[in-house]
């Protein structure tokens, strides 16, 4: 049967994520063990989907069952660890775990009926979804707990970890009713088909993520500029080019708050208002200037010139390098040269 393959090959691309994701340079250690963690817990439910369905295999049930409970509020809390340093974050994981804890609880409860479970995993992935998109929403600034030129690629992968939360709650819910017909084997063939569309999807969205979105902010969601947040642009501006915070490849959104001397949002806020772009834009923009002038002045190879410059890796420098000067950075400098 195809639910075979497909469960197993799921798992393997999960386990393949969790590898990377644990050796993802920038990334703070307690959301390399949140994303792992919640990776890991999806590496079993996939096994275990295709254990039940392609061999007969119901010895996992209960544990398959109550994973779900527990993966939708880890999702959130991935997120939310990219976004508070550990110290704020423990009441959080606390009030998660006790209502996860609670949910896993009632999914376990003997029962002759198997509603009760459906039901409890559609709420927990229905309520979390709707805090992941809260989170979402507030844009990649908010995620100030990682380098800036990465918050843009995390705000995608939260994109998609959201899109992939409702995908999973619509195919749950056809799951559920064709079971309540004992429609056994159309559930297996529902469950093959949405792990092989879930395979296609992810890795086209990989591609999606690594090439990164195009475009500045809307300006629908810029608020009004006035005398403090043109000082506080100013002040950031001052900040990163004075003390060449830019070069920093770690530098986060929280610590060039805490040199400017404002909260994370009030710095987000501001940039937004006066100069249209997103805190990881802004940084940026003043990498990429730094390394025309390199490309220019010195004859250093690309790659010094992009370490110099404060980028974190080579794709990011290119990509942001020819959207500023519409070619890539070798041809800019014979562009220089011939002019010269």
């Amino acid at each position: 049967m195809i639910s075979i393959p497909v469960s197993f090959l799921l798992a393997a691309l999960f386990l393949g994520l969790l590898l990377s994701v644990v050796f993802w340079r920038g990334l703070p250690r307690i959301a390399r063990l949140c994303f792992a963690l919640l990776l890991a817990l999806l590496v079993l439910e996939t096994v275990f989907v295709g254990l039940r369905f392609a061999f007969g295999i119901f010895s996992f049930l209960p544990l398959q069952r109550v994973l779900p409970v527990w993966i939708a509020p880890l999702a959130v809390l991935s997120f939310l660890s990219l976004t508070e340093a550990l110290e704020r974050l423990r009441k959080s994981f606390l009030f998660h775990g006790v209502i996860a804890s609670f949910a896993a609880m009632l999914v376990l409860f003997p029962q002759e009926a198997r509603v009760l479970p459906d039901v409890v995993i559609a709420l927990s992935f229905t309520a979390y979804a709707v805090l992941l998109a809260r989170h979402w929403l507030r844009g990649p600034d908010e995620l100030s707990q990682i380098p800036v030129q990465l918050t843009g690629r995390w705000h995608r992968i939260e994109a998609v970890v959201l899109a992939t939360m409702i995908a999973t709650m619509i195919v749950d819910g056809g799951i559920a009713v064709l079971f309540a017909h004992s429609e056994d084997r159309a559930a297996a063939w529902l469950v093959s088909l949405a792990t092989l569309g879930l395979i296609t999807t992810v890795a086209a969205v990989l591609m999606w993520v690594n090439l990164g979105a195009k475009g500045g902010l809307r300006a629908a969601a810029r608020p009004a500029l006035n005398g403090g947040n043109e000082k506080i642009v100013q002040k950031a501006h001052s900040v990163l080019v004075e003390q060449e915070l830019f070069r920093h490849t770690g530098l986060t959104a929280t610590r060039l708050a805490r040199r400017v001397g404002v909260p994370d949002r009030e710095l987000s806020r501001a940039i937004n208002a006066g100069k249209g772009q997103s805190v990881s834009q802004f940084v940026n923009h003043l990498r990429v200037e730094e390394a025309a002038r390199l490309l220019t002045t010195t004859d250093a190879p690309a790659t010094q010139v992009m370490e110099k410059a404060g980028f974190l890796t080579r794709s990011n420098f290119y990509r942001e390098f020819q959207k500023r000067y519409g070619m890539p950075p070798g041809d800019y400098r014979k562009k220089m040269q011939a002019a010269d």
